[in-house]
């Protein structure tokens, strides 16, 4: 009998994940996503004459490929597992596509032909629907939806909710911060509320998106690596080059909260404010290379970076190969609708992703690591290009200098010599009270001025700086920072260059001084 692949993808994951304003019903939407895709779900909704654990060829990111003996197995199996998915999770839009193996193509030619009928299926959306409710629930104030906190509500069947009065869910989700995420035995963060930040002040939330670079050539090139095995051989294979893609991530975010562990056990992150014994990194998505999480606004930067940083010594134990990643930080306040965050933070993730591809066009960026953010301070934009036209001066010159390189090869440091995160540290603390070393500190009103300033134009700030007496800071934030300082030329009784505005390789003119004033107040670096 001809064997027949399956492929169950959940369509629109992001607006169901954020389909709520609560943290704790994203997290739980998230995992529920997880969990309705898994091996541990298909073996508890069906049973053994339906499916086995050989069955499955991969899962993750809501996306999961199986084998079945027969077209009926098949069947079978899709026809259960979608009305067993429809009745426990009635808002989620699931695509079911199916595929007879073809012994004279390769193990991945025959997966590319089930993708292809996946997508062909979703442009369709020809059997698209969904029970929305049954008019007698209660509708939730902030989606206008009957309720979807997942712990409260009973299950008609009990799958997901059948162990410990229906909170499956919140077990399973802890379970994931417990033993793969959060150091030591801090408590299980699920509101804003724990991240930090003193009552009456305004507080500052991070919204990350991480997300790995080039996965996708990265599989295919797996895939023919992996062509000439039988197709059991691949099927082992490429789960296990799977499941180790979602562990070496994990380890990077691990990695990640063991260094604010360390900082907060230093007292170094007192300033938080934290209560009892609050962890200020809260987990919301971390499956496969996709990730986010939240955290207080003045670490979310540096937590990024440390990610990336921590992502960079894992080495996939299937392929041999390294990874990358990009993240996108939207810095907002805690009222700030969660949804619009993470579009925002996704977004800014998309933008350091091209701001790779630009430096290195022969991999499309895939190894150039990068990050964007931005401080939302109460303007809504309709997009991020948008909200950068903000930061064109009347001159036509831009404030921010971001994205900025993370981690990259020299030859693509030697090529953008300014954007690069490190430099962008140096100078921060040049500016900072705390952190300046050089014993130099520039009044931080002048400062905050200056970056209002910036906005009309070089010359307005040329003026501003003379009439201060300041122009000394336009030396320093570029001598050493932005360039090696010529020593040689000291000496020839003529002054140092300074600079406001400095070309990058876009040939664009971008402010030197703005991205490091504007998070004075809302940065902590970590080293």
């Amino acid at each position: 009998m001809a064997r027949y692949l399956v492929v169950m993808e959940v369509s629109q994951k992001q607006a169901y994940i954020f389909e709520s304003n609560h943290l704790r019903d994203n997290r739980y939407n998230s995992t529920e996503i997880a969990y309705i895709t898994s091996n541990d779900y298909f073996e508890k909704a069906l049973g053994p004459e339906v499916y086995s654990s050989n069955n499955i060829v991969y899962a993750g990111g809501g996306h999961t490929v199986l084998d079945f003996e027969s077209k009926e197995k098949a069947l079978e199996f899709s026809k259960k597992i979608s009305r067993q998915i429809m009745v426990e999770c009635p808002r989620m839009e699931l695509f079911i596509a199916m595929s007879e193996y073809d012994d004279n193509n390769t193990p991945g030619g025959n997966l590319k032909e089930l993708m292809k009928k996946l997508e062909e299926k979703k442009s369709r959306r020809r059997a698209y629907f969904h029970q929305e409710n049954f008019g007698i629930e209660e509708m939730n104030a902030d989606t206008y939806k009957m309720d979807v906190d997942v712990t409260s509500v009973p299950k008609v069947t009990s799958v997901i909710g059948s162990e410990a009065g229906g909170t499956d869910l919140e077990k399973l989700d802890r379970e994931i911060d417990i033993n793969t995420i959060l150091p030591k035995s801090y408590d299980f963060n699920q509101t804003f509320e724990t991240l930090g930040g003193s009552e009456g002040e305004s507080n500052f939330v991070a919204i990350v998106h991480i997300d790995g670079n080039g996965m996708g050539k990265r599989v295919q090139e797996f895939y023919e690596k992996n062509n000439g095995n039988d197709w059991e051989s691949f099927k082992k294979s490429i789960r296990e080059f799977s499941e180790a893609i979602d562990r070496d991530f994990k380890s990077a975010f691990r990695d990640m909260n063991d260094k604010v562990d360390e900082l907060l056990s230093e007292e170094k992150l007192d300033e938080l404010k934290l209560k009892d014994n609050a962890f200020p990194v809260i987990r919301i998505i971390s499956s496969g290379d996709d990730i986010c999480f939240a955290t207080d606004g003045r670490i979310g930067i540096e937590c990024a970076a440390t990610f990336i940083s921590a992502l960079k010594n894992k080495i996939n134990v299937k392929d041999g190969k390294g990874y990358s990643a990009c993240a996108g930080v939207a810095i907002v306040h805690k009222k700030y609708p969660f949804y619009r965050a993470y579009e925002l933070a996704e977004a800014l993730c998309s933008n350091a992703k091209k701001f790779g591809a630009s430096l290195s066009k022969e991999d499309n960026g895939a190894s150039v690591s990068s990050i964007d953010w931005h401080i939302e301070f109460g303007e809504l934009a309709d997009d991020l290009e948008s909200v950068r036209e903000q930061f064109i001066t009347k001159d036509n010159k831009h404030l921010e200098l971001r994205p900025y390189i993370v981690d990259a090869s020299n030859e693509v440091l030697n090529k953008e010599k300014i954007r690069n995160y490190a430099t962008f540290k140096k100078l921060f603390k040049k500016l900072s009270k705390k952190y300046n070393e050089s014993g130099d500190n520039y009044s931080r009103i002048h400062l905050k001025q200056l970056r209002t300033v910036l906005k009309s134009g070089e010359a307005a700030a040329w003026h501003y700086l003379e009439f201060h007496k300041l122009d000394k800071l336009a030396m320093e934030s570029y001598q050493g920072i932005y360039t090696q300082i010529d020593y040689n030329e000291m000496f020839k009784g003529e002054e140092l260059e300074k600079k406001l505005f400095i070309k990058t390789l876009d040939e664009k003119e971008r402010s030197c001084l703005f991205d490091a004033i504007e998070l004075l107040d809302d940065y902590i670096p970590f080293d």
